[in-house]
């Protein structure tokens, strides 16, 4: 699991690519961006095809996300503000 801190957000917001990198599932935003664009990553069971989608640090529901790379890779996203 990862927890999402202030300075993680940009304008109160963090786009998926941001996410995927701060929480570890992938080594480089350059990597979080091709596994979106192949389709290998999925946020609560629903595939991620935009590499614009972005989350509010207040959206973000208080049991989490869960975000999934490929089949055996995920983490489950919490933001305590």
């Amino acid at each position: 699991s990862y927890t999402l801190k202030d300075e993680d957000l940009t304008d109160g917001s963090i786009d998926i690519l941001s996410l995927l990198y701060v929480s570890g599932l992938v080594p480089s935003k350059s990597e979080a961006r091709r596994a979106v664009q192949q389709g290998g990553v999925s946020v609560n069971d629903e595939k991620v095809t935009d590499i614009r989608m972005s989350f509010a640090g207040n959206e973000i529901p208080a049991e989490g996300l869960v975000i999934k790379k490929g089949k055996k890779n995920f983490k489950k996203i919490v933001a305590r503000f």
